[in-house]
């Protein structure tokens, strides 16, 4: 076992035994499979918690301070971080000396007390410099920080770490119980995968030894959900669902939408020579989108990390689950004769509830861009938020709100902060039965409503602005999104939110 994970036992010994002189000796130090049983699920369960560390982190040492400063006294960057925490002002610099460092110090004990000043000061660098100069800051920050509390910093890592095994440890608990209840007698209703002349069926039996198998539970609307661990198939993130409804178990395929950033379903596709060449888009692309329930779990679902599935043809696993198609005619000539029959097309209301038009490269005005009637979005009502991170976008906010009959759901994506704040609405989801695919029965054709932050060029109507993408897709904020009034509702009331 390496040095980091034998700390991390000193340090559970040391919160277990509530004796801290456990962490700071020198002998290693193992935990019995009862003991780190007990202290992950104390931990899970809130019983342990940061308080607990931060009682470590407080019988701690700082660093040298004088060795610190003669280290630093030249450095304009660490001595402007003291100057302006210290109450000297970001300019004063040169004043700081070594009697500054103590009362940094004395103020700032541990990085517990110094993590909120320290977001303020970088704050307030990103706000009066350019990007470079905040990077720089940062980079300083971050040093001086492990000078000063490298022990003290190094057990808040562990408290990190250590929540994440805990959770780890409790997902895999709920696997082995998901797994007894999901996977027997579990219907697989996709086409056979096409590779190299060769076709494939995907089975329970496989999807388990990939390690695909249900994880991660919820409940909505009568139906229980299984998850799998998140994966990757080209580009798009996917994950595999166990629905359980009406007391059978069927297994589905989900896969994120990489411009609207939202989780779909996928109920169908184009494809034959080891690959999804098209994605179906069933009645309509939105009429895809998952509940925000879902789409919140398969959030925390995808911030676990994608699995790593060796020496595999990833896309198996996700078009598997559903019915293949040889071409995009076949596929079309199906729809407009009403022959479908899986179970997304029997399911699901073959019309909108409201229909708003569908996507597409002619664009209405953004200021005609707006639903000012009771179907609308209530704004001031939240229902429910969260964050998650994308590879297009980085870091969004998600937020939910009620229409104002509440019929509706309102799913508003948010990045950038004050100012600079853009958003869109990812998907708007209809209160309706839930059906045995993991959508509402409902659904609504919002059309340019829902036009995604960035679009491909042929899609924008002329509004797309080149910001330098290689990947073909261009930004609707400037002179899209920014003047469509559904959205300028939304910045009007939550445009000051950090």
């Amino acid at each position: 076992m390496d040095g980091f994970e034998n700390k991390k036992q000193k340090l559970a010994k040391a919160i277990l035994k509530k004796d801290l002189n456990l962490y700071k000796a020198d002998d290693d130090i193992q935990l019995t499979d009862e003991e780190k049983e007990t202290f992950l699920r104390r931990v899970f369960n809130g019983q342990i918690g940061r308080a607990d560390f931060v009682r470590v982190v407080d019988s701690l040492p700082v660093g040298d301070v004088e060795a610190i400063y003669e280290k630093n006294k030249d450095n304009k960057y660490k001595m402007r971080i003291i100057s302006y925490m210290t109450g000297l002002g970001f300019d004063n610099y040169e004043k700081v000396n070594l009697q500054s460092m103590k009362d940094f110090i004395k103020k700032y004990p541990s990085p517990v007390e110094f993590g909120a000043a320290e977001i303020d000061f970088l704050n307030a660098v990103r706000e009066s410099n350019s990007e470079q100069k905040y990077d720089d800051y940062k980079r300083e920050m971050e040093e001086l920080v492990d000078e000063i509390y490298g022990e003290k910093e190094e057990v808040l890592d562990l408290y990190r770490e250590i929540v994440k095994d805990a959770e780890e440890w409790h997902i895999e608990k709920e696997s082995v119980r998901l797994t007894a209840e999901f996977i027997p007698g579990a219907e697989i209703v996709g086409d056979k995968w096409v590779q190299n002349g060769q076709e494939y069926t995907l089975t329970t039996e496989i999807l388990q030894k990939v390690g695909l198998g249900p994880r991660f539970y919820l409940e909505m609307g009568g139906a229980e959900i299984a998850l799998s661990r998140a994966f990757k198939v080209d580009t798009h993130e996917a994950v595999v669902a166990y629905v359980r409804l009406n007391g059978i178990v069927k297994i589905r395929g989900y896969y994120r939408s990489n411009s609207q950033a939202m989780w779909r379903l996928l109920p169908d596709y184009v494809g034959g020579n080891g690959e999804i060449s098209w994605y179906g888009v069933g009645f309509n692309e939105e009429s895809l989108n998952l509940p925000m329930k879902i789409q919140k779990q398969l959030n925390f679902v995808s911030s676990r990390g994608m699995w790593e599935i060796e020496g595999v043809n990833t896309g198996f696993f996700l078009g598997g689950t559903a019915k293949r198609y040889e071409s995009k005619e076949e596929y079309q000539k199906l729809i407009e004769e009403d022959k479908m029959d899986s179970d997304y097309y029997k399911e699901m209301e073959h019309e909108p509830k409201l229909n708003f038009g569908v996507l597409s490269e002619e664009k209405h005005p953004p200021f005609s861009v707006d639903i000012d009637d009771e179907n609308g979005p209530n704004y001031r009502m939240l229902l429910d938020h969260y964050t998650m991170k994308t590879e297009m976008y980085g870091e969004i906010t998600v937020r939910q709100f009620p229409s104002f009959n509440d019929e509706l759901r309102y799913l508003i994506c948010e990045v950038g902060k004050k100012e600079e704040k853009k958003a869109w609405i990812g998907t708007i989801e209809v209160n309706a039965p839930m059906t045995s695919v993991g959508l509402t029965k409902g659904w609504v054709s919002s059309g340019d409503i829902c036009t995604p932050l960035y679009e491909y060029q042929s899609m924008s109507g002329g509004y797309g602005v080149n910001t330098g993408r290689t990947d073909g897709y261009v930004s609707m904020w400037e002179k899209y999104l920014s003047q469509m009034p559904i959205i300028k509702k939304y910045l009007y009331t939550w445009g000051n939110v950090a």
